[in-house]
């Protein structure tokens, strides 16, 4: 279970940086740069809320394999 709960949690914060910043290369160095953000589309807030229920259920988890 803890493996579980901290597999949740990657995948949820992956999902939510991924969802707000992206990677650019300029001259050979990484930037991290905001990405705008499409209000009007309901598909960022599904991806943003689902981020959100994987890292409660990552911590969920963890609280689970600790308590028992």
């Amino acid at each position: 279970m803890l493996v579980l709960g901290i597999l949740f949690l990657i995948l949820g914060l992956i999902t939510i940086l991924r969802e707000r910043y992206t990677i650019i290369m300029i001259e050979g160095q990484r930037n991290i740069e905001k990405k705008p953000i499409n209000k009007d589309n309901n598909f960022n807030r599904y991806k943003i809320l689902l981020g959100i229920f994987s890292i409660i259920l990552g911590i969920l988890c963890i609280l689970n394999y600790i308590i028992y």
